[in-house]
């Protein structure tokens, strides 16, 4: 099942970048490269049609039946790009977001606010460690305009309650936008069935697919605004963009070879996504419980009772976080990340601003030696100090 791995180094930043990629994804991006080009359906010399075939099963994954309202993206940034600046938002239009969320959300969002386009309530943490329901609840009475949460948090790896969030946000009168960057590929998300209107994800994480890709899906009844306009191949005499969906939100040339090596990656796990899943959640699982029982290891969120998926944060007792991120790779050859996670509000809520946590994130293809190997490491690092 998994592709060969160097026996050097055990491979714990899923959450950043998979690796490695799922099978017949080098081989579908070679292929592209060195086939003749053709450009998502502007060629009529019989060229696959990669960006039909990657559109096809990502709405088959997401459960929805329209392939057009998938916008292919270059990853969870530029798709979370086009839909938070896309809505048009202004005079101070309200929007709800949460402590949990990545930059490549509360940026686009901070910078709305900048220019006074938006204003935004940020939900915090209650004393479980859980987003603030009662907050949520309060602010939903001002009538926010646009409800923007992630499905699950890239720094604990908590799965966030966005089955009660979103319904309860679009029964208010808000538009609701779904960071799935770490959830698309380990749990089955279903706009329709949660109630998001757009959903954004990357092909590089939880599908082990190429960098350079991902995702924009958004709901017929939402018509965002046209950010990157030029070249498509089609109504070229036209001063204007296409106004229909895809190319409303895709201009220039497109990756195809990334896009190819994604339709790969979404076709390997529509046949072993289920025994992958399985195997990320238990190795995860065996890692956090490694973790609890070193007792000079400190785990961010860790609490009974609570969803988290592939990620665990933690501190080591007399170590800097880089420090301890360092020896690991160097001394155990072990490949994680140390820092902030480019997730500052969520360190912030949990009193670990000044320096971060170091993360180890698994994935379906992590061997149960691999995590006992990591969960040993960690001890011994604890007990040098």
């Amino acid at each position: 099942m998994r592709p060969p791995i160097p026996a050097s180094f055990i491979y714990l930043n899923n959450a950043a970048e998979s690796w490695p990629k799922a099978p017949g994804v080098a081989e579908a991006v070679l292929r592209a490269i060195e086939e003749p080009p053709s450009s998502f359906g502007r060629s009529v010399d019989g060229s696959p049609d990669r960006a039909g075939d990657c559109r096809k099963r990502i709405a088959d994954l997401l459960a929805v039946p329209d392939s057009a309202r998938i916008v292919l993206t270059t990853g969870a940034t530029h798709g979370l790009n086009l839909a938070i600046q896309g809505l048009g938002l202004r005079d101070e239009a309200l929007v709800i977001t949460t402590v949990t969320e990545h930059n490549s959300v509360l940026r686009p969002l901070f910078l709305l606010e900048r220019s006074g386009r938006a204003r935004l309530i940020i939900i915090g943490l209650d004393a479980s460690g859980s987003l603030d329901c009662t907050q949520f609840e309060r602010a939903l009475g001002e009538r926010p305009r646009l409800v923007a949460v992630s499905h699950a948090s890239n720094v604990t790896g908590r799965v966030n309650p966005i089955e009660n969030w979103l319904p309860m946000a679009k029964q208010a009168g808000a538009m609701t936008l779904l960071d799935a960057s770490q959830t698309v590929g380990h749990i089955s998300v279903h706009p329709r069935k949660i109630g998001a209107d757009m959903v954004v994800f990357p092909g590089h994480k939880g599908l082990h697919g190429p960098a350079g890709t991902g995702a924009l899906y958004v709901a017929p009844q939402i018509e965002l605004q046209q950010l990157l306009v030029g070249g498509t191949g089609r109504h070229s005499q036209s001063r204007w963009h296409p106004a229909e969906m895809p190319e409303r939100l895709e201009a220039g040339t497109p990756n195809s070879p990334g896009v190819a090596g994604l339709a790969a990656a979404l076709a390997w796990h529509a046949n072993h996504g289920g025994e992958f899943r399985q195997n990320a959640r238990c190795a995860s699982r065996r890692l956090r419980e490694g973790l609890r029982s070193i007792s000079k290891v400190q785990l961010l969120d860790d609490r009974s009772g609570v969803d988290y998926l592939n990620a665990v944060s933690f501190q080591v007792h007399g170590w800097d976080v880089e420090e301890t991120g360092f020896a690991l790779r160097e001394s155990f050859g072990i490949v994680c990340r140390s820092g902030l996670h480019c997730a500052p509000l969520i360190h912030q809520a949990m009193g670990c601003l000044d320096q971060g946590t170091v993360r180890l994130s698994v994935s379906g293809f992590n061997t149960e030696p691999e995590i006992e190997s990591a969960i040993t490491a960690l001890a011994r690092l604890a007990k040098a100090r």
